[in-house]
């Protein structure tokens, strides 16, 4: 079981209860985002620039971080202002628009930033693992504190079937 643990390092170790807000007020898809990643700059993981070159990419190729229905992955380059591999997690109260019509609207935004190649393609993996079932979405959605947000990712990652 340690070793599964182990292997969600990324997600499971950085997604800590301070790195997750929950049922927040936004206006629109760039103050989802900026909720977001204020938090991962709060833990000193990335710089300013990395939200503003994350909003720059969306507005110059679109919205490539909206991956599923109701559901944003931020994440920009690794030269952006990364200082080291780190998660947040904030849920919406009230769900916005990305300009991706079969996803919209969006209500659970994750964001990750990691400083290589090789961290960035663990953490999207982990990211998707978790993120393709539907259940685990709910769980998000319907949470009232951090601490269940956490109980359930260790919880999933606890369960063989993942690795």
């Amino acid at each position: 079981m340690a070793l599964m643990l182990k292997m969600a390092k990324l997600l499971v170790e950085l997604l800590q209860e301070d790195m997750i807000r929950l049922n927040i007020r936004v206006e629109n898809w760039e103050d989802a985002l900026a909720a977001g990643v204020q938090l991962l700059i709060d833990s000193g993981g990335v710089e300013r620039r990395y939200l503003d070159s994350m909003i720059k990419m969306i507005k110059d190729i679109g919205p490539y971080v909206v991956i599923a229905p109701g559901l944003a992955l931020g994440h920009a380059g690794l030269d952006q202002g990364v200082n080291r591999t780190c998660f947040s997690l904030v849920t919406l109260k009230t769900p916005v628009k990305f300009g991706v019509p079969e996803n919209d609207p969006v209500d659970i935004v994750f964001c990750f930033a990691a400083p290589n190649k090789e961290e960035h393609m663990k953490a999207l993996r982990e990211m998707a693992l978790f993120c393709c079932e539907n259940k685990n979405l709910d769980d998000i959605r319907m949470a009232i504190d951090p601490e269940e947000v956490r109980e359930n990712l260790i919880k999933f990652f606890r369960t063989e079937k993942h690795f």
